[in-house]
């Protein structure tokens, strides 16, 4: 999609300070960081929710991202991060993103929790059974089954 910033990315037509690469995923330096090492890992298939994409094509991504989390630990001697998976039409750029965050002591930052502030009404019970008819209604979109990567 060209008016995608993310798919210009992936096919280079847009600058990115790229850290990882495969077939079915990137990652490159967030613009704006919260931290250092702020990564951003996209799936280069585009698709705004994660309903959009398989699970096999969910597996991957998840893969690189566990693959830059384990370079960002080493790079910056941390085992602290904040990963968050931001879609829909508030998130920005309108293609399923997973922000990978690398946290220090005393770094200002909070809980992923916080960057939403938006308390709920009703109480977590009534909350709970309305979830529970939709999730009754729906069938399931993703089936997991482990595999080990080598």
């Amino acid at each position: 999609m060209r008016d995608c910033v993310f798919c210009r990315i992936i096919a280079k037509e847009e600058p990115a300070y790229i850290i990882y690469e495969d077939d079915k995923a990137l990652a490159f330096l967030e613009h704006r960081p919260s931290s250092p090492g702020h990564t951003m890992v996209i799936p280069k298939k585009h698709g705004e929710t994660l309903v959009d994409f398989s699970p096999s094509e969910l597996s991957m991504v998840f893969r690189a991202v566990q693959t830059v989390v384990k370079a960002l630990e080493k790079t910056f001697a941390t085992t602290m991060l904040t990963i968050g998976t931001n879609y829909g039409e508030l998130s920005g750029v309108p293609h399923l993103h997973i922000h990978c965050i690398p946290r220090f002591p005393d770094d200002g930052g909070g809980i992923i929790q916080s960057v939403v502030y938006n308390r709920p009404k009703e109480d977590l019970k009534t909350i709970q059974e309305r979830i529970k008819r939709h999730i009754q209604g729906c069938p399931p979109v993703l089936t997991w089954r482990l595999t080990y990567c080598s």
